[in-house]
Order: C-alpha cells, then structure tokens, then sequence
C-alpha cells in the first residue's frame, strides 16, 4: 500500500492555489490529455495577440476596452483585466499592465509574469511526481510484455523513470526527450510547453513557452535519431516501434524525423511499427500522421509494408519481436 507524506501533500495544495496556470486549468472542463494542455497555451498566447493589436488611439487615452474577441473570463483569471462598468463586453487593462506614461499595454510585463508563473507551474507538477507519483514506485513489478532487452534504444516523453523502476531498462538505453523528474527541483529538466507560438507573439519574444526553447533552456535537448546526409543503400535495417505515443503534431519533428530515415534509406531496410490498442485509437493515430506527414508517403510506406500497425497483446508481440533482424541492424522503441 503506498503511503503519503502529509506535509508534502499539503505543499502542493498551497503551491496550487496561487499558481494563476493552475487557476485557469482548473477552469478548463475540456481538458483530458497533454494535448489539451498544450491547446490551451496557445490558447492564451493568441488571446493575448489579439489585446495588443486591439490597441487604438482611443484606447490608450482612455482605457476602456469594448468587444474584443478574446475569453474575459480567462484574462479575468490571470489578473490582466478587470471590469470597471456593468457591461460585460466592457473592460479596462489592471494599472499593473499599463504603462502610466504612454498609455499603453505593457507586454512585456504580461508574458514574464505569465512565464514566471508557468515555470511555478512546471516545479509544482514535477513536485507532484516525486511526492505523490513516486510513492507507488515502491510497489514496483517488472511484469510486461515488450521485450525492452532486444530494443536498441528508447525515446522517452515521460518524466518518469517508468522503464528502469517498472521494467527493468537499463538507464543507459533510455533517452528522455522532454527532460526527467528529480528530487531536486532545481535540477528538474521537465519540457511542458507548444511546439510553436504564434507568429504576432514572437515580437515580443515569448519563447518561455515553447519546447525547443525549454529544451536547450534547460539542457534537455537530446540527440535523436541519426539521419543520413544523403539517400543511400546499404543502410543497417533499422525498426522503429511506437507505443503509446498520439503521434499528434506537438511531437511533429520527431515523427517527420522517422519518415524522413526511411526515405533516405533506399534499400528498403527500415520501417516503423505502430502499436495501438483498439480500432479507435488506431483510426485516431492515423488520422494524425495524415495530418503532419505528406498523404503520398503515409500511402506508398504503409503500401510497401514500411510502415505497419499492430494490436497490442502478447501475442501479436510475441510474433513482431520474433523476427529476425540482420545482425548490424537495429530496433528503437518510441513512446
């Protein structure tokens, strides 16, 4: 039975309730996947665009702002506006966010307290893994039924040392893509962001919120798979098997990246098994690969039995990791 520390739980609630990105998720009823997380960043983030290229003249004399297509109740949330009249399509920017001399939004201001505040965030969620979610690696079971010792190497998005608690995997084979919990919150390297911001955003340089930023930011940018330079044959055969993983367009480099390799390989050798667990998610899984990867490779790869979907059970498993690989060739596990 896994047992809590009270005061850590108690930490959490407290860290919570003054994190403004926890307030509004909180608010959030659609949310139900990391997905979902990272659509209502961005959420935020083009809502903000829209405030400041609202701006007028007018507007900055006065303060006073009439139906501008953004959330209120969101902004109401982080702080940015209140309502100074009856007439809910009305508000004004806080004092906070406005510049006394010119009259205008201070944006800059608005993204570092709302960068802040998400790095809180993230601190807090990684708290969450140690304290709450670490607690049931003590009732560990390495029961499974993937063969990780056959698997070359694993691409992980968790931030946890699932595979090497759970599994067994030696460390030395996983490669965290978007960072790992840690004891130490300082030393937590935990990737959470969207894959791009908003064009409008990027003038005034809210990379905090974007993952190749957090990556290099917080030296987590792992090397992934070696692509070759050129298209050639006589490439070692190489299979990449995912699981697990949505293949949504948040991770669209990686998975570019897969299909990418077995164009480059002109002998044939390489391909990609997707492991699903239902109609559905299969269906789901190939609906988002149509969307980040040209329809013609999905059709011609998926044609030629490069690239393949299988059920998840111990059978078909049994039957994918019994064949027989060419001695130089390799097998990476994607999840």
């Amino acid at each position: 039975m896994a047992k809590f520390k009270l005061d850590k739980i108690n930490d959490l609630k407290v860290s919570l309730q003054n994190n403004l990105w926890y307030k509004y998720f909180k608010n959030v009823i659609e949310i139900e996947t990391w997905i979902d997380f990272e659509m209502e960043i961005e959420n935020i983030l083009k809502q903000i665009s829209i405030l400041l290229k609202s701006e007028t003249t007018q507007s900055k004399k006065v303060n006073y702002f009439r139906d501008i297509s953004i959330n209120y109740s969101d902004f109401n949330l982080f702080g940015i506006i209140e309502h100074k009249l009856d007439d809910k399509e009305v508000f004004s920017v806080t004092e906070k966010y406005l510049d006394k001399r010119k009259r205008e939004i201070k944006s800059k201001d608005i993204l570092s307290d709302l960068s802040n505040s998400f790095e809180e965030f993230i601190s807090i969620f990684n708290r969450y893994l140690v304290d709450i979610l670490g607690v049931f690696y003590e009732n560990k079971t390495h029961n499974h039924i993937i063969p990780f010792h056959l698997i070359n190497q694993i691409f992980t998005f968790n931030y946890t040392p699932t595979l090497e608690n759970f599994y067994g995997v030696d460390k030395s084979k996983v490669v965290y893509l978007h960072g790992e919990m840690h004891a130490n919150n300082e030393i937590q390297n935990l990737v959470f962001g969207i894959s791009e911001i908003p064009d409008d955003v990027k003038i005034i340089k809210a990379y905090d919120f974007a993952k190749y930023y957090q990556r290099i930011k917080k030296n987590s940018n792992r090397k992934f798979i070696e692509i070759p330079i050129d298209k050639k044959s006589g490439l070692e055969e190489t299979i990449f098997y995912i699981i697990g993983h949505s293949l949504d367009e948040s991770d669209k480099e990686y998975i570019s990246a897969l299909f990418k390799f077995l164009e480059f390989d002109l002998s044939g050798n390489s391909r990609i098994c997707v492991f699903y667990h239902s109609s559905h998610d299969r269906e789901h899984k190939l609906k988002n690969l149509f969307s980040i990867i040209d329809k013609n490779d999905v059709v011609e790869m998926e044609k030629v039995g490069r690239l393949y979907f299988v059920e998840l059970d111990i059978e078909n498993t049994n039957r994918e990791f019994s064949r027989k690989i060419v001695i130089s060739g390799d097998s990476h596990f994607f999840l």
